[in-house]
């Protein structure tokens, strides 16, 4: 597919996507937030690629929904439901519910739902001047795409309805510190850093990845004992797999194991 709002660059097993609307801080129009879901499906389903990076081109990550793109039956009534089930969850569920690691490289602003576009990632490298921003307050609306999810696990439910209530912002270091940034890096290194971290990730086992990744998903939700029960079954799918058969196999005779995700 020729993408107009994004480009796509796979090195060795790391794709890297990067939203390209810098006149409009990545602002998500229609077309930008279709085109990178289709791009994350198509990643999901390319056996060449283990890691994702998602990136952005110009002053900001992403200024949230482009408010100046405006549908002709906007104003009717659950339009917005429609439109944030219809495109925004979807997009975050290709990220979040993908079996490809996903981080996220953040630099300047990352508003509204750009905000929660970033924190649905797996991993998740902030340049040293970049923050998140709850913009929403400011123009009577309320966190969308999950928003809300992210900020009250990682804040808790009284810093996260100030941070809600004040249209506030959270810097990289104090992101870091709460646990929603994996790394904080120099400006000019955030795409090389969060390249690096993805091909760590591309050189782990495939299997571990994806099945952590949907039982930590499961256990955000869910008690301890539903979630071992959960890990039970993740683990017999991984136990009876070639790749554990080839872990174990490398480890007894002191071998890096060479895994296929199968």
């Amino acid at each position: 597919m020729s993408y107009q709002t994004i480009s796509v660059d796979t090195q060795d097993a790391v794709a890297t996507i990067t939203m390209n609307r810098p006149e409009a801080r990545n602002a998500m129009n229609r077309q930008l937030r279709t085109e990178v879901r289709h791009a994350v499906d198509a990643l999901n389903a390319d056996d060449s690629v283990r890691a994702i990076v998602l990136a952005a081109n110009g002053a900001g990550f992403c200024a949230g929904t482009d408010l100046m793109e405006r549908d002709a039956d906007a104003d009717r009534d659950g339009y917005v439901t429609e439109m944030l089930r219809k495109e925004y969850h979807t997009l975050m569920e290709a990220i979040g519910k993908g079996d490809k690691p996903v981080v996220a490289a953040v630099n300047g602003a990352a508003a509204g739902i750009g905000a929660s576009l970033a924190l649905v990632c797996d991993m998740v490298v902030m340049a040293e001047d970049a923050f998140f921003y709850s913009a929403f307050g400011a123009i009577s609306l309320i966190p969308d795409g999950g928003l809300h999810k992210h900020l009250l696990t990682s804040l808790g439910p009284q810093k996260a309805f100030e941070m809600i209530a004040f249209s506030q912002r959270l810097e990289a270091a104090t992101s870091l510190q709460m646990g929603m940034a994996n790394r904080v890096v120099p400006s000019e290194q955030l795409l090389s850093a969060a390249q690096a971290l993805a091909a760590q990730l591309a050189s782990c086992a495939p299997l571990t990845l994806k099945h952590a990744k949907k039982v930590l998903r499961f256990a955000e939700d869910h008690d301890l004992f539903a979630t071992m029960d959960e890990e039970s079954i993740h683990q017999n799918v991984c136990f009876t797999s070639e790749d554990f058969k080839e872990g174990a196999s490398a480890f007894f005779q002191k071998r890096a194991p060479v895994f296929r995700g199968k």
